[in-house]
């Protein structure tokens, strides 16, 4: 690949000479979210305040695919420290979206989303702190996995939320997002990362539906003998209690650089950073103990109902044109993706349909039974 090859806004850094190794990933592409690190690369976080040393050790989530085969080639664009759905980035491009030229193509991992749907790499990382890679792989007609918090060693990525922020793959297809998964996850710390379950419809016998996710899914469900259960996320009770934890991180984070370089930021993240200043100690520690009761309240209603896992959408909205304000949607455009991440559930986007379970084995499962039932990415709905 050459920097003529790629369309404008989605590289930022090309690599080479990376050592891989051989093994199932062996012939992909892979390309890295600027957050990342890779040895030798800058790691910009999407900004112009980062990256002006080169990383000196490749993160153990790059390290993994490349000794399985997958040949790093690009670090790729994102919105700036990862903080926003639309991938405009001032400093590096906006980043386009392939499929649908004339809407956004999500974020914050938009450049890895993109780089899939463009065919630049077969194979992408990015970060998920509140949707960041489900909302792009939605966007643009990929496929994005979140694990849950804590499952991969996020060494060498630049953080945005430490207790929220994850790192997962994302292809053209949830066959291969399994494969690169069943390499992340061998040797994952504390064994919590599960292979891969085998078996009619992943073993899901009742699955929730929440929202309106796409028929045609639900149909092949349907005739993989799945039982549809209707269930209700509390949505806005989730958001209130997510909101104080994820802006007192980010503020912990940003304190060095936000408000003394402000002006050195996308005025877009700027105005979000502005807005996580001075939450306490003791709301934070509130937010965090409710989250902790709402996930425990759902994973009981799921319990009750015998559900295994949950089919919604990702997008809250017709996905929105190039040009609109990132502020007047990017609430309602990961809608369905934040409960995930608030409440440390593992999720699947194939498309814009969202697969929520409790561990990536189960969302994995269920989405390789509806590929192969036929199941392609879910199009967004285009505003």
């Amino acid at each position: 690949m050459s920097g003529t090859d790629a369309p404008a806004g989605i590289v930022i850094t090309e690599l080479s000479g990376v050592e891989t190794g051989n093994g199932v990933l062996s012939g992909l592409r892979l390309a890295v979210k600027d957050n990342i690190d890779v040895e030798g690369a800058p790691t910009t976080g999407g900004s112009r305040i980062c990256g002006h040393e080169a990383a000196l050790a490749t993160a153990p989530t790059v390290a993994a695919l490349a000794s399985a085969g997958a040949r790093p080639v690009a670090k790729v664009n994102l919105h700036e420290f990862a903080y926003g759905v639309s991938s405009d980035n001032p400093w590096h491009g906006r980043v386009p979206n392939p499929r649908y030229p004339e809407h956004v193509p999500g974020g914050s991992s938009g450049g890895s989303a993109a780089a899939v749907a463009a065919g630049l790499a077969e194979l992408a990382l990015g970060t998920d702190t509140a949707g960041s890679i489900r909302i792009p792989a939605a966007c643009t007609g990929t496929v994005g996995l979140r694990p849950r918090n804590g499952v991969l060693n996020l060494a060498g990525v630049q953080p945005l939320c430490p207790s929220f922020d994850t790192v997962g793959p994302m292809a053209a297809s949830v066959s291969l997002v399994a494969e690169a998964w069943r390499v992340l996850a061998d040797g994952a710390p504390g064994g919590r990362a599960p292979g891969l379950v085998e078996g009619k419809a992943a073993g899901a016998e009742r699955v929730g539906v929440c929202g309106d996710p796409d028929p045609a899914a639900l149909r092949l469900l349907g005739e993989l003998g799945v039982e549809l259960v209707p269930v209700t996320l509390p949505l806005a009770e989730i958001e209130e209690a997510f909101w104080p934890a994820f802006r007192a991180e980010i503020a912990r984070e940003h304190q060095v650089s936000y408000p003394r370089l402000a002006e050195e930021y996308d005025p877009n993240v700027a105005a979000k950073l502005a807005g996580t200043q001075g939450v306490s100690v003791e709301r934070y520690r509130a937010s965090r103990d409710r989250l902790a009761a709402l996930r425990q309240r759902l994973l009981d209603d799921w319990d009750r109902l015998g559900v295994t896992a949950v089919v919604s959408p990702v997008l809250g909205m017709p996905l929105p044109r190039v040009g609109e304000r990132e502020e007047d949607y990017r609430d309602l455009l990961g809608l369905y993706a934040v409960p995930a991440s608030a409440l440390d559930l593992a999720a699947l986007a194939i498309g814009d349909l969202q697969i929520t379970a409790h561990s990536e084995s189960e969302v994995l499962a269920l989405g390789v039974a509806l590929e192969g039932a036929g199941l392609t990415p879910v199009p967004p709905r285009l505003g």
